[in-house]
């Protein structure tokens, strides 16, 4: 996908037209305007997208179906709107789905209706108030890109993707080839092509959008939409729908079905597909083994249990969070820029995520959704705060500049900083408790044991798990390897570039003073509230370092990146009357480019010869797919965002193990990717 520009998506203005929304750039309504809504507006959404689309019929189907790899039905929508053709499939799908099947929810929008206005429409909506509920109480913060909300317990779950249509589909597909946009994933099962009227809104009824509909169908894909305009049926047909005219709804004439039922068109292979499995295997059984219990692990496991795998994670500990993990206190960092390469666009992505997935571990206790505060340290860093403020001054739920007023009042403390930014909807975890209630939760099992070597068994399409004494500790089929710095200990996980980087927190005993810190300050160092009669701060960066011994030097140091964040912090802790600090010190697991590795693993032998041409050529187009081992997967490199990184690239790495379309842009995607090391290093020629 071409990188989204802030300037392309705007929240729709609503205007009320006799109790009804209408958006005034498109110069249309929302839905059928006739009182009441569920004899007119929800009427046309059944008549028109469920009933045509067969969703009933095909869902209570479900429960007959033989046992299948992949247990979940995809709807596309172009158009999401107020949300109501979402809420009422939610409604039919809790009701006549099978409770062991998934939906999984594709929507596009432009011009995203804020969630003041939403809640505004849905309040009216009394048939879908516990979904809307929790719609709502996801409801993203409205910047683009792909936004992932789950309802129900996990069974649906809706990938919101903000930009437009054509583009963020294409982008969530495996290729930009259309003939391999599917390439080992769930086809679309039903559309719903639900833009405004195609007069009014012709950029999602044009040629390119319908191509794209189509390389995202299958045999068993349908179709509905309201319009019957004549561009729009021969656009269908030509990328291969069956389209039949019906009845229209109420006064409206005649609207569109149709099934898809073109033949993909193979053409010659435009670009480097080394990201794609040659040789996938299909999923005989639905069980993972996880290797780490930290939070890359166990995130990990709660995805895939979610997705309906049974998971067993394995631990060289009894308990969860021991290593990198197991601080006190561990923060949702917010780390936004005024650039829009990868990096800055993976941060907002997983940062908005994160917000929304420990909401329900923070309303329960388990932490604080506290917010976090920005203080700059130096004047680079105080341009830089500013020229974030300017980029995102439309979304103050997610970030808001303050002046020193604000900042005592938010903090609690008398700050001397004069500016900052404040994110409301951050805040810190106590990451052993999350990890343990993550596992609790999904009724997953921890076995202690300490796993040396790793082994394929081709007869029984297995992993084999041995311990030092080379006896067989566990097997499944699919294995994903989450311990940090010691992912790289195996022989097909060795090619992958890690770092061990040292850490330490310092521990303070508060006080009446130090208690009143109110917020998570960041600057030079980070000081959290206190939990427990404890504020942590920190964390020193020790490279080479290889010890978890306290050092006092390390406890001076995070003292002082505090006075240098603002002077009064280290005055209210009482830093200066401070001796036989206490404190953690572990190991970050990170990467050189500073993102995470999340997917499958490489065969690094085979793939050096099959991409070997990219060492004369490193903009070569190689006619193959990528060597990978069969089905192993990894998920490190979260360094000290981890818990910031960890709900996004769990989801890719559970969307990629389950064969469903993932969550985020695949250029996003690919710059997590393990075998991306490989391509640089070839490139480069260094390998």
């Amino acid at each position: 996908m071409t990188k989204t520009n802030d300037s392309e998506l705007k929240t729709a203005t609503i205007e009320w037209q006799d109790g009804t929304p209408f958006c005034n750039e498109f110069d249309d309504v929302y839905y059928r305007s006739e009182k009441p809504f569920v004899d007119n507006g929800l009427k046309e959404t059944e008549y028109l997208f469920i009933q045509q689309n067969q969703l009933q019929m095909r869902w209570e189907n479900l429960a007959r179906q033989e046992q299948t790899d992949r247990q979940q039905f995809v709807i596309a929508e172009t158009g999401f709107g107020t949300g109501l053709n979402f809420l009422s499939a939610c409604d039919l799908w809790l009701k006549t789905a099978p409770k062991n099947w998934r939906l999984q929810f594709i929507s596009t929008e432009i011009r995203p209706i804020r969630a003041s206005d939403l809640k505004a429409i849905h309040s009216s909506w009394s048939v879908f108030s516990d979904l809307s509920e929790q719609l709502l109480s996801q409801y993203p913060v409205l910047t683009p890109g792909v936004h992932l909300v789950t309802l129900a317990e996990g069974r649906i779950q809706l990938m919101l993707l903000l930009g437009e249509a054509n583009k963020m589909l294409q982008s969530i597909s495996q290729s930009p080839q259309p003939f391999m946009a599917s390439y080992e994933k769930k086809s679309v099962d039903a559309w719903f092509l639900d833009g405004f009227t195609p007069t009014k809104n012709p950029d999602m009824w044009s040629d390119e959008l319908f191509k794209t509909v189509a390389s995202l169908s299958s045999k068993e894909t349908t179709l509905a939409t309201f319009s019957c305009a004549t561009n729009v049926r021969k656009g269908l047909i030509n990328v291969g729908f069956d389209v039949q005219k019906i009845k229209g709804f109420g006064n409206k004439r005649e609207s569109l079905k149709g099934r898809y039922t073109g033949q993909p068109k193979t053409e010659a292979i435009a670009s480097t597909h080394w990201y794609l499995n040659q040789s996938p295997i299909k999923k005989i059984q639905r069980n993972v083994v996880i290797l780490g219990a930290g939070i890359a692990g166990c995130t990990a496991a709660a995805a895939l249990a979610k997705k309906g795998f049974k998971v067993q994670i394995i631990d060289r500990y009894s308990s969860v969070a021991n290593e990198g993990s197991g601080n006190l206190q561990a923060v949702v960092y917010p780390k936004l820029s005024r650039q829009n390469d990868a990096l800055p666009r993976i941060n907002l992505t997983a940062m908005t995520l994160a917000s929304r997935y420990y909401k329900p571990f923070w309303q329960r206790g388990l932490g604080a959704q506290c917010g976090v505060m920005l203080l700059p340290d130096s004047d680079h860093s105080r341009e830089n705060l500013q020229q974030i403020a300017e980029r995102y001054v439309d979304h103050t739920d997610l970030v808001t500049a303050v002046d020193n007023p604000q900042i005592r009042a938010i903090s609690g403390l008398s700050l001397k900083a004069q500016q900052g930014l404040f994110f409301p909807k951050l805040g810190w975890i106590p990451p052993r408790d999350f990890c343990q209630t993550l596992l609790e939760e999904n009724n997953i099992p921890l076995l202690k044991a300490n796993i040396e070597n790793i082994e394929r068994d081709q007869n029984i399409h297995q992993w084999v798990l041995k311990d030092q004494q080379n006896s067989i500790i566990a097997s499944a089929q699919t294995l994903v390897i989450a311990g940090a710095y010691e992912s790289v200990n195996f022989e097909q996980t060795n090619f992958l570039p890690v770092n061990q980087l040292r850490g330490q927190v310092t521990h303070i005993p508060s006080d009446s003073d130090s208690e009143e810190l109110k917020t998570i300050i960041c600057g030079k160092g980070y000081i959290a509230p206190s939990t427990k009669g404890i504020i942590s701060c920190g964390a020193s960066y020790n490279k080479g370092l290889l010890s978890t011994q306290l050092r006092e030097e390390d406890h001076a140091a995070n003292l002082a990146m505090l006075n240098k964040t603002d002077p009064e912090i280290t005055k209210v802790i009482k830093a200066e009357q401070r001796q036989a600090l206490d404190g953690r010190a572990n190991f970050r697991c990170t990467t050189n480019d500073y993102l995470p590795i999340v997917g499958a693993v490489p065969n690094a032998l085979h793939f050096k010869q099959q991409y070997q041409r990219l060492r004369q050529d490193a903009t070569s187009t190689i006619d193959c797919l990528g060597s990978y081992q069969p089905d192993l997967y990894i998920h490190c490199g979260l360094g000290s965002r981890g818990l910031s990184y960890a709900p996004l690239t769990a989801e890719i790495l559970a969307s990629d193990i389950s064969g469903e379309i993932p969550p985020l842009e695949r250029d996003l995607r690919l710059a997590m990717h393990p075998a991306r090391f490989l391509i640089r290093d070839l490139k480069r020629r260094k390998i």
